[in-house]
């Protein structure tokens, strides 16, 4: 149980009793890969994208410029682009929710593949993305996530 190893490293553990398994339900394999190549691909575009609103024709110029970024990084960047770069509102409005859509994608995706599953002892069954980020270092929270809830 993670309580006791956590107490045996002087780690102050989450105020409930919490058990990660060593293997998540199959029913979650699927759904899982599917958000996180699904979000490859969405990353793809971005960057495909910015290339062609900035008429970079160079794929290594184009790939200096965007490779390396962190998916967030690309998000603000994508997001910046339109109100700067095009003038046609529809077009401004349309990258603009491909802006959010990829955004929240990136963060489900982040949350899902590198959050930290667990169960409440005696629920196996009832899986718990853990949240140990930003003001719930101190007291994480948790929530039930269902293989429907990750599905894309």
């Amino acid at each position: 149980m993670v309580a006791g190893y956590l107490g045996s490293l002087g780690v102050m553990a989450t105020p409930y009793k919490v058990e990660h398994p060593r293997n998540i339900p199959a029913a979650y394999h699927k759904p899982i890969g599917q958000l996180v190549t699904r979000w490859g691909i969405t990353e793809l575009y971005l960057q495909s994208i910015i290339w062609h609103i900035w008429k970079i024709a160079d794929p290594k110029v184009a790939r200096l410029l965007t490779w390396d970024l962190r998916a967030e990084s690309k998000v603000s960047l994508f997001k910046l682009l339109s109100p700067r770069w095009i003038t046609d509102p529809e077009q401004q409005a349309e990258l603009k929710e491909i802006a959010t859509k990829a955004s929240d994608l990136r963060e489900k995706r982040n949350r899902i593949a590198h959050g930290l599953w667990g169960h409440k002892p005696g629920k196996p069954n009832e899986l718990r993305l853990l949240r140990i980020k930003g003001n719930t270092r101190i007291l994480p929270t948790s929530e039930t996530v269902s293989p429907a809830d990750v599905k894309v």
